[in-house]
């Protein structure tokens, strides 16, 4: 299951930023899961320390619950069982990898801009 995941992550993930909108409105999560919403992040050239140290915990929280996200569509798969069809394996591989690709999508975004912060801090000092 973990080497079908990996190899489907790559296709997925390039045809999920291609059809982004389609592939949202076609599924539904379970009423049991619950992504979290995205983050608006400040800009670094902007941004005081304070509200760079928020967006920090705003991210590690979303992470958190991200996680807590993924294990939820693993473990409604798991107890589906060997009801589980294949277009809703396809659709909770879909959901899985969406989620973990507007993570790390979301934590590079923040990244940036703490470099950005960092860098116009650093030339101040």
């Amino acid at each position: 299951m973990r080497y079908l995941r990996k190899a489907l992550f790559t296709t997925l993930l390039l045809l999920a930023w291609a059809s982004h909108a389609e592939v949202q409105s076609e599924i539904t999560l379970p009423a049991t899961c619950d992504e979290p919403g995205l983050l608006a992040l400040p800009e670094g050239n902007k941004a005081s320390s304070e509200e760079m140290l928020k967006a920090q915990g705003d991210v590690n929280d979303y992470v958190e619950r991200t996680k807590l996200f993924l294990k939820c569509l693993l473990a409604n798969e798991k107890h589906i069982g060997d009801a589980l069809t294949y277009e809703q394996k396809k659709a909770s591989i879909t959901k899985y990898n969406l989620a973990v690709a507007r993570m790390q999508r979301l934590v590079e975004q923040y990244n940036r801009q703490l470099s950005v912060y960092q860098q116009l801090h650093s030339d101040q000092s």
